[in-house]
């Protein structure tokens, strides 16, 4: 175990509860798998915990309480939202929240299979995201890459595509992905072949 990792376990999340939110203690709890610097608790069925595991700042998830909101009321497709909010304690020195759980599966554990659907509604969504930021919006953070320096991602997600409907040749869609979406240079920059 990693120093300042905190063993969370269903008993503690459901003490917390009790102890900060005790209406929604007696919620069914159950482990999210994945997550690296949270983890997720499923509450009931509308639910989740969201416990700060190997965040020692509490910066990230003040953001997230504070910005999701505002996100959600703009953007075509649901997204998880803070609905409640837990504090340090002896038991659990960080903080944690609780939010909306968007049912769904992870794009790494399944297949596109609708793909004009899906295009469309993803470029719906990058077109609500893609506005000019509120002044005081956080500034950007250390987490991310350049879809150039993404290549293993790139491939990995490409891979849970079904490209028989997009009318694209696999060659090109990776060509764009090599150059950071820009397709004016795809195959003049980027990682190169692969």
């Amino acid at each position: 175990m990693i120093e300042f990792e905190v063993e969370v376990s269903e008993d503690l999340v459901r003490d917390l509860l009790r102890e900060q939110h005790p209406d929604l203690a007696d919620l069914p709890i159950r482990e999210v798998a994945g997550g690296w610097g949270n983890q997720m608790w499923r509450l009931g069925d509308d639910l989740a915990v969201r416990m700060q595991r190997m965040d020692n700042s509490p910066d990230l998830q003040l953001k997230e309480r504070r910005w999701l909101p505002l996100l959600a009321s703009r953007l075509p497709l649901p997204i998880p939202t803070p609905v409640r909010s837990g504090t340090p304690s002896e038991r659990f020195p960080k903080i944690w929240t609780v939010m909306t759980w968007v049912e769904g599966t992870p794009l790494d554990h399944g297949t596109i299979v609708r793909g004009d659907h899906a295009a469309d509604m993803l470029a719906a969504f990058l077109k609500a995201l893609h506005v000019q930021a509120p002044a005081d919006a956080p500034g950007a953070s250390d987490f991310g890459t350049h879809p150039k320096d993404s290549w293993g991602g790139f491939e990995h997600f490409l891979g849970a595509v079904d490209l028989d409907g997009f009318g694209f040749a696999e060659d090109d869609i990776r060509a764009v992905g090599r150059c950071g979406g820009d397709p004016r240079v795809a195959g003049t920059t980027g990682m190169g072949a692969r």
